[in-house]
């Protein structure tokens, strides 16, 4: 069976396309492409693509991932991120391997560049033009049949997925260099389910995951690691498990009645926040599967950001025409964009007239601004990527230059976000040479979800659209270093916040701003298929010093999580919640060796007795049985343990070293004090109760060997 080669690139400059299926042309027919391995894609990550590596392959010695980056982890919450969506995709669990890129043997490998043939896809001319990031080497069955091992395939079929990371650029993930692995990885995947390029800036599917600018360095644009509704469109449409998506068709026609060919079209339901894209045939048709909802749509011209060599297909087979020379139109009349019902498993129209533009106006360079100031904004730039904008906030935009003036009209497309009537003026209190500062007043509503925004500025009947330049995303998280505390004990260090190797503790929100993560609790229901605890969690990350942690609960009040072992010697920590890509202040928290902390309810310390039932007031322990108290906070042991995975059981005469004290005075050596086997995050303290000890309601406490103590609880002795 014949089998194509192309490779997907991933710039690292600002350009893209939309909800676009790769396909290429085989007789004239129009062939998409789709994993015929769907249900279980495995892929390996090479052995070398490891913390620290480097790479002279470009020629000359690059760090090419940092060392603080956990490539494994990331690589595999990449491929749980499109697990995740509800459909008829599954990836394997992660592999290793020394698998290296080989287009012909069937095995989907991430690995770095490790030749001439490898740079030359990745499009690499020297180290001041490094090419992509990153491309996605897709080959697939050209015609439908059997092959030479027994398979039998379809055309367009993918047979191999080889993802080359660039050896020119330095990848993180701790967000130490502007090129995040997982926001690249996410992105790759995408097309190795056949996605193409897209034209809606904020979302993971847009071309470009890092910004550069001339002088600044790289930023990475880290909500690209949460698919946004084009991608589960995409996905939902492709690789089915129910019939819950409608359909919009339409065709898109010029002022003179003829068909409008490779217009980019964009839907969006302002209500439920859904925006998806797509793009007309040569006959100016264009067909979109969606949600159920209520949609208004528009189309625009290839040709400014994107253009038609952001979009993939295009590459591999390129169209006889591309129309150009309209302005962003919406379907409708009178300047007015109609609203289009689609119901699940039905079918509406919208049909687009395009205007062509009026002369003189070109896109304006664009500031921001505190709401309802002025002579804040002191600059404004063209906008080359997207905006992420926490929810629950006003702010202020201008534009300036190109024409644009007082009689500008601004309008936003999305959901819970408007502009406030009366609100567009010219800043006078500053003064460019290239014309007014034209500002206006952007309103938007606190929101949990992520979702993408239009901005489109119109002036004497010109427009121009930025589409899902704005991520929305939910309320700044706020929380300070003092809630960070023992998920034992509820203390701090001295007042102050404190963290542990191995611990459990708990983050607490500011009070009366609870914002840390979704209203409702989350907590995970299992182990990860690599029997993990995820660190991801109902949109919530936490990261100390950027090393991610096992989430136990997200809650917008509370979050409870392990500290990675990896903070083992350190004296402090930055810090951070990530909820859906709105980001927090780091705060410096303090790391202790160890600080014990004993888990209790409301009779008492939580404590097992011999026989593993409730230690309690009625299932009172006996003297000379053994009982075992839980908590948490022992640090890093003598014997290793993972962070996020089940303890193991400790070495043959382990004891840990501690001593509990019974009724204020008893002291009684520990036979077990040690993290709990099978356990996350769970110390325990394992003792027998000795035959002269105080009876009933009984004290207790415990101390490691450097002398850290847990908070005075209760025991039940008889």
């Amino acid at each position: 069976m014949r089998r194509a080669l192309f490779a997907i690139l991933m710039l690292g400059v600002p350009a893209a396309e939309a909800y676009i299926r790769i396909s290429y042309v085989d007789s004239g027919n129009t062939v998409p492409v789709r994993r015929r391995d769907n249900k279980a894609i495995q892929y390996y990550l090479n052995s070398q693509v490891v913390a620290g590596a480097s790479s002279s392959v470009s020629g000359a010695a690059v760090k090419v991932m940092s060392d603080g980056s956990d490539p494994v982890t990331a690589a595999r919450a990449a491929l749980a991120t499109w697990n995740a969506i509800g459909v008829d995709i599954h990836f394997q669990a992660l592999q290793s391997a020394t698998l290296q890129h080989d287009a012909s043997d069937g095995k989907n490998v991430v690995t770095f560049a490790a030749n001439a043939n490898d740079l030359s896809a990745l499009g690499y001319a020297s180290a001041q033009s490094p090419g992509a990031i990153a491309v996605t080497t897709n080959s697939w069955y050209q015609a439908t049949g059997t092959t030479a091992d027994g398979k039998q395939v379809q055309a367009g079929d993918l047979a191999d997925s080889d993802i080359l990371l660039n050896p020119g650029y330095g990848f993180s993930t701790d967000g130490s260099t502007g090129f995040d692995l997982q926001t690249v990885l996410t992105h790759e995947m995408g097309h190795a389910l056949g996605a193409d390029h897209s034209g809606l800036l904020g979302t993971t599917m847009f071309q470009a995951s890092t910004f550069l600018q001339q002088g600044a360095p790289a930023v990475a644009n880290r909500n690209q690691r949460w698919l946004g509704s084009d991608e589960l469109a995409f996905a939902a449409s492709v690789y089915p498990l129910n019939g819950a998506l409608g359909t919009i068709t339409g065709t898109v026609t010029a002022a003179d009645g003829s068909v409008v060919q490779r217009a980019l079209i964009t839907v969006a339901d302002t209500t439920a926040g859904n925006m998806i894209g797509g793009i007309t045939g040569a006959d100016g048709k264009y067909s979109i599967q969606v949600p159920p909802g209520t949609y208004v749509a528009y189309a625009e011209a290839l040709g400014g950001i994107v253009g038609t060599s952001n979009i993939v297909s295009f590459l591999i087979s390129a169209p006889s025409t591309v129309t150009t020379g309209f302005q962003p139109t919406f379907a409708g009349s009178g300047g007015t964009p109609s609203q289009t019902a689609v119901a699940a498993g039905a079918t509406a129209t919208a049909n687009i007239a395009v205007v062509a533009p009026p002369s003189g106006l070109v896109a304006p360079l664009v500031g921001y601004g505190a709401a309802g100031g002025k002579g804040d904004i002191v600059s404004a730039n063209q906008i080359q990527g997207p905006k992420i904008l926490p929810s629950g906030q006003s702010f202020d935009i201008a534009v300036l230059g190109g024409g644009w003036d007082a009689t500008t009209t601004i309008q936003v497309v999305g959901p819970g976000i408007s502009v406030r009537s009366g609100s567009v003026h010219v800043d006078t209190s500053v003064s460019f040479t290239l014309g007014p500062l034209v500002r206006a007043t952007i309103d938007l509503a606190a929101r949990q979800t992520p979702a993408l925004a239009s901005i489109l500025f119109t002036k004497g009947g010109g427009t121009v659209a930025y589409t899902g330049a704005f991520v929305l995303v939910p309320p700044t998280p706020t929380f300070v270093s003092k809630g960070v505390v023992s998920a034992g004990s509820f203390l701090g260090l001295n007042g102050d916040g404190v963290v542990t190797p191995g611990g459990l503790v708990t983050i607490f929100d500011v009070p009366n701003a609870p914002n840390l993560g979704p209203s409702s609790f989350v907590q995970p229901t299992q182990f990860d298929a690599y029997g993990k605890i995820p660190t991801t969690l109902g949109g919530v990350t936490v990261t100390f010093d950027g090393i991610p942690a096992p989430v136990f609960l997200a809650w917008n009040q509370q979050l409870n999580v392990q500290v990675p072992f990896e903070l083992a010697g350190k004296k402090t920590t930055n810090v951070l919640v990530d909820y859906y890509g709105s980001r927090s202040t780091a705060a410096s928290v303090a790391v202790a060796a160890s600080q014990p902390a004993l888990f209790v309810y409301s009779g008492g310390a939580i404590a097992g007795n011999q026989d593993y039932s409730l230690n309690t007031s009625t299932n009172a322990a006996a003297r000379g049985s053994v009982i075992s108290l839980y908590g948490t906070g022992l640090g890093k042991l003598s014997y290793d343990v993972q962070t996020g995975i089940g303890a193991p059981g400790p070495p043959a005469g382990y004891t840990g070293g501690n001593t509990c004290v019974l009724g204020g005075s008893k002291s009684v050596p520990v036979a077990f004090a040690g993290w709990t086997p099978s356990a996350v995050g769970l110390a325990q303290w394992s003792f027998v109760i000795p035959s002269d000890s105080p009876t009933g309601t009984v004290s207790v406490k415990c101390s490691d060997a450097s002398g850290a103590t847990t908070q005075a609880d209760k025991i039940f002795i008889k």
